[in-house]
């Protein structure tokens, strides 16, 4: 066999093995553009970051936690921090609730004494969600949510869902979370489900469930396969979203320093403090994140690939000039929001914006929910 016959072979075989998108769910202009992309970019020490919640995996971890640690009273030392830790004025009256967080966190605690209390006794976890009290606790718990993000900072709420593993060694944190994660996990689980208090005052819709499509675990896999190497980049705190990302069969099955979420202080046991010396990875502080965590290891190059779904990820959506694929994924979100206002540029004609709808669908209430 001649030089140039093992040459051809050779670049045959390149080509052959190029991994490409093949799941049926994407759109088929998106999947073009990301399978173009995946070709022109590869072995290039490329890579790609996305968000997660809502992005890389249907529904959202921390709203997953935060709802398997309500319906199971797993909150590791409730009664000394009253559901207060990361909230830095639990004394100013909350708009719109008529009480000030330490007043709503102190019946909080009593109610979860009572069950918790009631639960050692014998009775089944099943039946204690039968009761008033449970019933006006998971109520009062979305209330207080809500609450909290209409009267501090966003990062207040982002900090607080998942500070209620305070108490917990990051051992039992982490296996809190993957208990949540195999509860909520499932194509038929994603949805929405009304908690209302016995009283009608406190309560909302809540969403529930998490979905890890085939197709954004195709997406992942063939990034790495093509040496472009994927990221996560999360305002859910790190230890919760490496419950699920880094599982390879749940998950696409990153590895640890591959993802990057909100980070608290490190300690023996899991704290509602954050972490100020880490770029916190909230909106602007995605940018951020990737500059100094991600872009670095890469040369400083820009990433190939960004994906996300909401306002928080339109600044790392539309911060790089040389990104050649902004992914969004579609889940309904108003025509006037900064991400809907980035889905009608891409239906204008620029290519940049790939929009791809959610690969599930379910009913969102009158109003939203949480």
């Amino acid at each position: 066999m001649n030089s140039k016959s093992l040459l051809f072979i050779c670049v045959l075989a390149t080509v052959s093995c190029t991994p490409s998108l093949k799941e049926k769910g994407w759109v088929p202009e998106v999947r073009t553009s990301l399978n173009t992309i995946l070709k022109e970019e590869a072995d290039r020490d490329n890579y790609a970051v996305f968000d997660f919640d809502k992005t890389s995996v249907v529904g959202d971890i921390s709203q997953a936690l935060w709802v398997y640690q309500i319906e199971n009273l797993r909150f590791a030392d409730a009664p000394s921090h009253a559901f207060l830790d990361g909230i830095p004025d639990p004394d100013k009256m909350l708009e719109g609730v008529g009480m000030t967080s330490a007043q709503m966190g102190a019946v909080l605690q009593d109610e979860y004494m009572e069950m918790k209390a009631v639960l050692g006794s014998g009775e089944s976890i099943k039946n204690i969600r039968k009761s008033d009290t449970y019933l006006d606790f998971r109520a009062r718990m979305y209330s207080f949510l809500v609450a909290l993000d209409e009267n501090f900072p966003q990062e207040v709420g982002y900090i607080w869902m998942p500070g209620l593993l305070t108490g917990y060694t990051h051992e039992e944190a982490t296996q809190v979370v993957k208990d949540a994660v195999k509860e909520h996990i499932g194509k038929d689980k994603p949805g929405y489900e009304n908690w209302i208090s016995p009283d009608g005052r406190w309560g909302g819709p809540v969403e529930r469930g998490l979905y890890f499509s085939p197709e954004m675990k195709e997406l992942y896999k063939c990034l790495s396969k093509s040496g472009i190497t994927p990221y996560v980049c999360s305002a859910s705190h790190e230890l919760v979203v490496e419950a699920l990302a880094c599982d390879p069969v749940l998950g696409p099955g990153l590895p640890p320093e591959q993802v990057f979420g909100l980070r608290s202080v490190t300690g023996e046991r899991f704290t509602a403090e954050y972490d100020r010396t880490y770029p916190q990875p909230m909106k602007e502080g995605k940018v951020l994140c990737i500059n100094e965590m991600i872009a670095t290891r890469h040369g400083g190059k820009e990433p190939v690939i960004v994906g996300g779904d909401s306002g928080g990820d339109v600044p790392m959506l539309t911060a790089y000039p040389d990104t050649r694929g902004s992914l969004i994924i579609d889940v309904c979100r108003p025509a006037e929001s900064a991400i809907g206002r980035l889905i009608s540029k891409s239906r204008e004609g620029d290519g940049r914006y790939l929009v791809q709808p959610n690969f599930i669908t379910y009913p969102i209430p009158e109003g939203g929910g949480i």
